[in-house]
């Protein structure tokens, strides 16, 4: 269903339980996405794996803006706030994205890239969603999204200087989704699919929450002066 102004505040076919699960699992999100923002301006480096950065922008923006959440608007103005945040994110990323990459010989490409990927994935979500492939608040293409971002974000840091990554990121994003998961199980039983994409999606969140802090103590560990 394509956004309405005239959809309720809130639909009240969710249980209290369901939309508070649901609005705390955002929040967790808001809180991750300012963080980010505060170590971008500390330490001039995006975080948040630049593929992750350019898929998460047009989902926001494709349920933000043009599809809503049958949720009900208060949660489509939470969607349409992610995307509000993450445009400085994305901005940043086109000046600093360059250090996530390996290979730095292809750095001239990168802002045609992730300009084409932005564009892209938001064409392919528009019709993820126009052929009836996900749910009415987003939920399949979020986790799909949600697992490569989880995944990309274990590489990142395992090759990337510690200080550049957030502990109040670590946490907040993995407990925001996981809360989400819960509300998926809670509504969508028998979308197996969707709740298998949750369930790999909390395995990688756990594992990048070790591996964090893993990074973390050998930092620590190392003489002041001495790589790590």
């Amino acid at each position: 269903m394509l956004y309405s102004w005239n959809q309720p505040w809130i639909n009240h076919a969710y249980t209290n339980l369901q939309l508070t699960l649901f609005g705390v699992g955002c929040v967790g999100w808001v809180i991750a996405y300012y963080f980010v923002a505060r170590m971008i301006r500390r330490r001039q480096f995006v975080e948040i794996p630049w593929g992750a950065v350019v898929a998460n922008i047009a989902w926001e923006f494709v349920w933000g803006f043009i599809y809503g959440s049958d949720m009900g608007f208060l949660f489509t103005l939470g969607y349409a706030l992610w995307c509000i945040q993450d445009v400085f994110i994305a901005y940043s990323l086109f000046k600093y994205g360059r250090k996530q990459l390996v290979n730095r010989a292809v750095a001239t490409y990168f802002t045609p890239a992730a300009s084409c990927a932005i564009v892209a994935w938001g064409v392919m979500i528009y019709f993820f969603v126009e052929g009836h492939y996900d749910t009415g608040y987003g939920a399949n293409s979020g986790y799909i999204l949600n697992v490569m971002m989880s995944a990309l974000y274990i590489e990142l840091v395992l090759r990337h200087d510690i200080r550049d990554f957030s502990a109040v990121v670590a946490w907040s994003k993995g407990a925001g989704t996981a809360l989400l998961s819960v509300f998926n199980f809670m509504v969508k039983p028998d979308m197996p699919f969707l709740l298998t994409l949750c369930l790999v999606t909390l395995l990688l969140d756990i594992t990048y929450v070790a591996v964090f802090y893993a990074r973390r103590r050998a930092a620590a560990a190392v003489p002041a002066g001495v790589p790590a």
